[in-house]
Formats: C-alpha cells, structure tokens, sequence
C-alpha cells in the first residue's frame, strides 16, 4: 500500500520512477520534479551533518525552540554531533535529492533510550549549565512519556522535511525506512511522538 501511495504521490507531482540501485535497501529512488530532475536517496547522518540536523529538527518539533530559546541550535548542534545520546547522529537518517539534504529522520528502540536518557540529559546541562533549571520539569515530563516505551517499541523521535522538497514522497520514504529499522530488530510496534499545545503525545503503529 506504500508503495501504490507513494506511486500516485509521484504522479501528481509529475515525476516518473527511476530504475536503479538503491544505497540503502528499501529506498525508491526517482526522478521528480523538484526545479530539476532529482533522485531521493537515503544515506545514514555524519557529524558534519549538524547545522542540516538542528534546521530539520526545529521544523518538526518547533516546541525545542520555545523550550532552549536563543540557544536552540547551539545546543542540537552539539548533541547531534556527539555519540551515544538520543540526539546523536549515530540515530539519524538522511533523505537527500540529487545531492542535496531534504529531509530527516530520527529514530531509535526503547533499549537505546533506556540507555542513553542519562547520558543525554548530561550533555544538555553541560550545554545550558544553570538555564537548564528552568526547563529541567519540562524535560522530566518529556521523558515520562517516553518512559511508556515497551521492551521491543521502536520510537520515530523527529521526521521532517524542507519545504522546497514537499510534496515528493520524501516523507514516506523516510517512513518505510523507519518500518524497516524495527522489523530489522524485531520490533512489533512502532511509536511516533506528536506535539498540540507544546504537549507530547505518543501515538502507535502495529507492524504486520
């Protein structure tokens, strides 16, 4: 049914699919007509990554910028490039369009949040040092409902795409790599994280 989606997503926006090797298995690449005649490809995210990973992130959970104010992208950028963290790069994913970054995902299992929360929450107050005791409750209500993750739960922390590349599939590429990720582990169940009213909700998925 993704597939047939993302088919008729390809044709109203005029673009045509592309026969060829994928460099991650999974992923459609195809023409479209973003400006130019484009491929989506999927690649795993580098450190050098980290402006492209703080704009995305912003995009999809504009609540961060309320929550670390002028520091928002200092502080993603700085996790984003640091291993073994919840914003690390060793979590993310990259959709790009002829080259170029489109889009992001941000996924990972429960055992990995269990893990890597604390180590998270360290580099946050080494970032933000006495500020981060204004937004300390905040974060301790964002981990509570994290904390609803179940052994085996496959977590799609932040998906999102620049608005110059809408309107092409990107978003369900991304998706089905996420679908991909958890059955690779073994997951049943994938949670995706929404925001209303600066709230978080959890939201579930039942792999078939």
């Amino acid at each position: 049914m993704a597939e047939q989606a993302d088919a008729a997503d390809l044709k109203s926006a005029g673009a045509r699919p592309r026969v060829g090797s994928n460099p991650i298995p999974g992923t459609i690449l195809f023409q479209g007509d973003v400006s130019m005649d484009s491929s989506i490809s999927l690649r795993k995210a580098e450190s050098k990554d980290e402006s492209d990973f703080a704009e995305l992130f912003l995009i999809s959970a504009p609540f961060f910028a309320e929550l670390f104010k002028e520091n928002a992208r200092k502080v993603l950028r700085r996790l984003f490039s640091s291993p073994r963290n919840l914003f690390s790069f060793e979590h993310v994913c990259f959709a790009e369009v002829s080259g170029e970054i489109a889009g992001l995902l941000l996924s990972y299992d429960a055992q990995t949040h269990r893990r890597e929360y604390l180590r998270t929450g360290g580099l946050l107050f080494k970032s933000l040092r006495f500020k981060m005791i204004r937004i300390f409750h905040v974060l301790l209500r964002l981990n509570s409902n994290l904390g609803r993750l179940g052994k085996g739960d496959y977590y799609i922390s932040n998906l999102a795409v620049y608005p110059r590349f809408r309107g092409i599939g990107i978003g369900k590429v991304l998706m089905r790599k996420a679908e991909e990720n958890a059955r690779n582990i073994g997951s049943k169940r994938l949670v995706l994280e929404t925001e209303e009213n600066n709230i978080v909700f959890l939201t579930t998925t039942f792999l078939t």
